[in-house]
């Protein structure tokens, strides 16, 4: 995750999923916020993961607004986070 860019680590996906279309917009947004690549690269890859493959951008445009606030600034920290994250939701829709 620290040594591709966001667009290396979209194409990657598209091989595995060809569903997934080109995300140039989104990820001229995440540009825009500053983030460091790798952290960005975790957020594609935690939102792929934890939706069936897709990739959702107001979810990813959330997350990485939070991760901004945050300020996180590496792919292990981003790891870590979106881990709390996950299970914090996962927790509050088990409850629900």
């Amino acid at each position: 995750m620290e040594v591709y860019t966001p667009e290396e680590v979209l194409k990657e996906a598209q091989e595995y999923i060809p569903s997934l279309c080109s995300h140039s917009d989104v990820l001229r947004k995440l540009n825009k916020m500053k983030l460091p690549q790798p952290v960005i690269n975790a957020l594609i890859y935690y939102v792929l993961a934890t939706n069936n493959q897709k990739l959702i951008t107001n979810q990813l445009l959330v997350l990485a607004d939070l991760c901004r606030k945050f300020n996180i600034k590496n792919a292990k920290e981003a790891i870590t986070f979106f881990k709390q994250y996950y299970s914090y939701h996962t927790q509050m829709s088990q409850e629900g």
